[in-house]
């Protein structure tokens, strides 16, 4: 009897947690840029000048999703696009 081979595609997959993560910038990017494909162009091939020149990409691969997720949420207040929290909002 003959049985198919075993193929191990998990390397093809992304792991639960780095899908996860990669929803999390991705969710976070699309508070600054509203278009999907330049959101996603900017995950894969834009470089990070002030994360070691990574993309984000690579750094969610390298368990350093929060360090992306902080830059963004630096981006979003330079960019004045972050509210303000608390009784200064008022």
């Amino acid at each position: 009897m003959s049985y198919a081979p075993v193929i191990d595609i998990r390397s093809a997959t992304l792991a639960p947690a780095t899908k996860a993560h990669t929803w999390q910038v991705l969710r976070e990017a699309s508070r600054i840029e509203p278009d999907e494909s330049a959101r996603i162009a900017w995950y894969r091939d834009e470089p990070i000048a002030t994360l070691e020149r990574y993309t984000a990409e690579t750094l969610v691969a390298m368990g350093r999703y929060v360090e992306v997720l902080d830059f963004l949420r630096g981006v979003r207040r330079d960019l004045g696009l972050e509210t303000p929290h608390g009784f200064g909002a008022f």
